[in-house]
């Protein structure tokens, strides 16, 4: 994709290969599965994750310039969080969605 930053690359290859991933965001670690990466509706690239650990809602959207350590881990897992809509309402524009 053009214009697609690096973290951004990251995060649609674990979520092509349906891979979980951790990283700080807000100085809080946090694991997660990632489910649909692009620019959100507020015009920042972001990433819509089913989180494990770390989070007060379980689908929260994450503004990509604030994820800091991301790391892709060798877990996996089969399918999208419970909540999980394709064509995520909140991204004007998707990068890779499951």
């Amino acid at each position: 994709m053009n214009g697609m930053t690096r973290s951004a690359e990251i995060l649609c290859n674990a979520i092509t290969n349906k891979q979980r991933i951790s990283f700080l965001y807000h100085e809080k670690e946090r694991i997660g599965e990632p489910q649909c990466c692009g620019i959100s509706t507020a015009d920042h690239e972001a990433v819509r994750i089913y989180l494990l650990k770390g989070g007060s809602r379980p689908e929260q959207l994450f503004n990509i310039s604030q994820i800091k350590s991301l790391n892709v881990l060798d877990d996996h897992f089969s399918n999208p969080g419970p909540n999980y809509k394709k064509n995520d309402s909140a991204m004007k524009v998707i990068y890779c969605q499951l």
